[in-house]
């Protein structure tokens, strides 16, 4: 057993890894890309481009976290790895639905909490979205940034 949880050790950080730096350089480029290509007017950016620019994102850091990060690793063990993003995610929310720290400092602090999952900002743009301009309503969508990690699971090896 010993020699399991040694194995897994090593290797059950690689999709925090990811999420971590992905949230990092997350903000700045999705910033980036509305400036460049998604203000139409003063004041008025189109949200189809933000929607389409972190999806791009999305796809991006999962094809390259798989790529590059999670090629030879066993199925596995990046469930595992997942898991520990989707958990953490989860507790998060948790922790800030409970004590309703919403507006003030608490949800600047929350923000920053938040940040190892800001890659996967598509599904709260595609909420957004599909509200504003479908009158649709579906919050499950919300939780879909959650479950993105276990995406990864197919960049694995049998």
């Amino acid at each position: 057993m010993t020699e399991k949880l040694k194995q897994y050790k090593k290797s059950i950080w690689r999709v925090p890894l990811i999420a971590v730096v992905a949230g990092f350089f997350y903000t700045p480029l999705y910033v980036e890309i509305a400036v460049r290509f998604g203000v139409t007017g003063p004041g008025v950016i189109d949200d189809g481009v933000m929607l389409l620019a972190s999806g791009g994102i999305l796809l991006a850091v999962l094809a390259l976290g798989g790529v590059l990060l999670l090629r030879g690793q066993p199925r596995r063990e990046i469930l595992i790895s997942a898991g520990i993003v989707f958990g953490y995610g989860i507790f998060v929310s948790f922790i800030q639905m409970v004590t309703g720290s919403t507006t003030g400092t608490a949800a600047v602090i929350f923000m920053y909490l938040f940040q190892p999952l800001e890659w996967t900002g598509f599904f709260p743009e595609l909420f957004a979205y599909l509200q504003n301009h479908f009158g649709v309503s579906l919050p499950v969508i919300l939780w879909f940034r959650f479950v993105v990690p276990f995406v990864f699971v197919v960049f694995g090896k049998k």
